[in-house]
């Protein structure tokens, strides 16, 4: 599986910096329904295959299948899994999920690409809210997991936690990745999953295989500029507030919020779904009722695969 690179012109950035541009993705599938999958902090362009990060949902009969859909999916700049990412011990503008979508925007409009629906959870259903206003013609439906309108306080509180950890120099590149990544796996769950997973200890373990996990894959460097592109997230920035910018929005909106969140928590979730009935805007607001927390979406199959299998049959050319 081999992931294909489209340059780019620079992408001026919101920061006034310009990023040299360079998008590498993937495209999965024969079928007629065509989706764009944005992956959320440290996904890829690997969403499928068994070790993939939605695996399960591109099995034979599932949503996302080779007869059924054809999915593109492309690497968000700043992502370690791109030419675009930033290089180890160098410095990388600021990006912001706008700056993100800009980039999208870019590469859509240099393949000639138009989808029936764009789906995107975490830092990927930010991009695709900014997506959606960038290129209203060129997507059908929206599909936004695990996402509200902005970052509110408790987010950046948490983040902040990680990145205090990220920028420390005196912590090496994997001890700093890992370490960040032990305080994310603890907002991404919640204390019912936890404790009934662990009930008869363990914890300590699981958090430090995910962290060597993640050093193994991903750079400092690039796990700090996606973050800062979380913190970033505000659609209503500079557009008159959230009402306003979703006034711009012609896709329908299908919302999938995580009843246990403890990140994009449901009062940011319902915030965004009544800003979009205020704006005029074609919503639907659903809930993944589970246990586990923001990491739900990709543990919850049955239930997600269900939101999915709607908005693809409502999508269908």
């Amino acid at each position: 599986m081999i992931a294909t690179a489209t340059p780019l012109p620079p992408i001026r950035l919101e920061q006034g910096q310009s990023l040299a541009a360079e998008i590498a993705w993937r495209r999965i599938g024969h079928g007629p329904i065509r989706v764009l999958l944005v992956h959320a902090l440290t996904g890829g362009v690997f969403p499928d295959g068994p070790k993939g990060w939605w695996g399960p949902l591109f099995a034979p009969g599932a949503p996302l299948a080779a007869d059924r859909a054809t999915v593109w999916a492309p690497n968000l700049p700043g992502s370690c899994y791109g030419s675009t990412g930033p290089r180890k011990g160098e410095p990388f503008p600021d990006l912001t999920p706008r700056d993100m979508a800009e980039a999208l925007a870019a590469w859509i409009e240099a393949e000639d690409l138009r989808f029936d629906v764009a789906v995107g959870g975490s830092l990927g259903g930010m991009v695709i809210l900014e997506l959606a206003l960038r290129l209203p013609d060129r997507i059908g439906g929206l599909g936004v997991i695990g996402t509200g309108g902005r970052s509110d306080a408790w987010l950046l509180g948490q983040n902040h936690v990680q990145r205090r950890i990220l920028e420390d120099p005196a912590i090496s590149d994997a001890t700093a990745v890992a370490l960040a990544r032990h305080a994310a796996m603890l907002t991404f769950r919640t204390p019912d999953s936890l404790n009934a997973r662990f009930a008869d200890g363990g914890i300590q373990a699981w958090l430090d295989h995910h962290g060597r996990a993640l050093a193994d894959r991903f750079t400092r460097e690039s796990y700090l500029a996606l973050l800062k592109a979380w913190d970033a997230h505000d659609l209503g920035r500079g557009r008159g507030g959230l009402v306003t910018a979703l006034r711009g929005l012609k896709a329908p909106l299908h919302l999938l919020g995580i009843d246990s969140d403890q990140l994009f928590v449901p009062a940011l979730v319902r915030e965004l779904a009544e800003a979009a009935r205020a704006a005029g805007a074609d919503i639907r607001l659903d809930w993944l009722h589970t246990p586990h927390g923001h990491d739900a979406f990709l543990l919850e199959w049955g239930q997600v695969a269900a939101w999915l299998d709607r908005i693809l049959g409502e999508a269908a050319p």
